[in-house]
């Protein structure tokens, strides 16, 4: 598996991929495509997961999305993601977040060793967002 910048031939398999998110899923993708804040997992040619991210979120690195092919989860897909972001990360501190619902992701983030960072409240979807906190380095 090779994570790497997105190729304008990906750009289909990123949007099925970000296809959860709804109807902004396609100025989402071309936003950090524009800013090249994009990473895919490539396996043998194929896009099996997408991770998008920001490096201007309080001066800190935020992963606004992770998403793996359902075929491809519990394989490591996600993880390889996230260690390439940390390692391009100019913060030392990362942060992610899921809805409290999400119990896979919610388990995704503890795995990697990300710490709890707080909630916010009365978002659009109904549902609790969860902040998750990572340091990178001191």
């Amino acid at each position: 598996m090779e994570i790497r910048a997105p190729q304008p031939s990906d750009v289909d398999a990123v949007m099925q991929l970000a296809s959860g998110l709804g109807p902004v899923a396609g100025p989402f993708v071309r936003s950090h495509l524009d800013r090249h804040h994009l990473l895919v997992a490539d396996l043998d040619g194929e896009v099996i997961g997408v991770l998008a991210y920001r490096t201007d979120w309080f001066q800190c690195t935020f992963v606004t999305l992770v998403s793996v092919r359902e075929d491809h989860r519990k394989r490591g897909v996600a993880r390889a993601l996230f260690r390439a972001v940390e390692g391009m990360s100019p913060s030392p501190r990362i942060f992610s977040s899921t809805e409290e619902t999400n119990a896979v992701s919610i388990q995704m983030h503890t795995a990697l060793g990300f710490q709890t960072s707080g909630h916010i409240d009365n978002l659009p979807q109904g549902y609790r967002e969860l902040l998750f906190y990572k340091r990178l380095r001191p």
